[in-house]
């Protein structure tokens, strides 16, 4: 099927609970001929995942409000409210929610990650975040993320810095 021209209005795109945060999809691998996805997430603390590489995109966030701090190889990236991060595929990376809770746009390219988080997520019938929400285990997040091409090589940083038990 051809790429096809729409709108996606606020509310719609199924939001989700997944991977500590409140994720929309916006425009889809599936609607791109698997050139690009795009979410919105609404992240905090509990939305930051353990150091990870993308063998397969290149990843951008773009903060709508908040902060958030990236490590992408040996390079910290504090990005506010306008600022983008970007982070190639094949290099570390992670991040940290420094204002809680941030709104931010993740572009992945090609597409695909939109999927991943679907796959770990559960449909958000309520704006109440779930006093459970949180990235998986690495049991549970591992093998789902090395299906994506993902490969979880270390903790969170807070946990890595000694700032929240593992």
């Amino acid at each position: 099927m051809s790429p096809r021209a729409y709108v996606v209005r606020p509310g719609e795109g199924g939001p989700l609970w997944s991977l500590g945060g409140r994720f929309t999809t916006l425009l889809s691998a599936s609607e791109t001929e698997g050139h690009v996805g795009l979410v919105e997430v609404l992240a905090w603390q509990s939305s930051e995942p353990p150091v990870h590489i993308h063998h397969r995109e290149h990843e951008a966030w773009y903060v709508i409000e908040g902060q958030m701090t990236f490590q992408v190889g040996d390079e910290a990236l504090v990005a506010t409210a306008g600022c983008l991060a970007f982070a190639p595929r094949g290099i570390p990376h992670a991040f940290t929610v420094d204002i809680e809770p941030t709104r931010v746009l993740i572009l992945a390219t090609p597409g695909g990650f939109e999927q991943f988080v679907s796959d770990l997520g559960v449909p958000a019938t309520s704006t109440e975040r779930p006093a459970d929400l949180t990235v998986p285990s690495p049991d549970v997040l591992g093998p789902i993320a090395e299906r994506y091409g993902i490969e979880v090589v270390g903790p969170p940083l807070r946990v890595a810095r000694g700032e929240v038990a593992p």
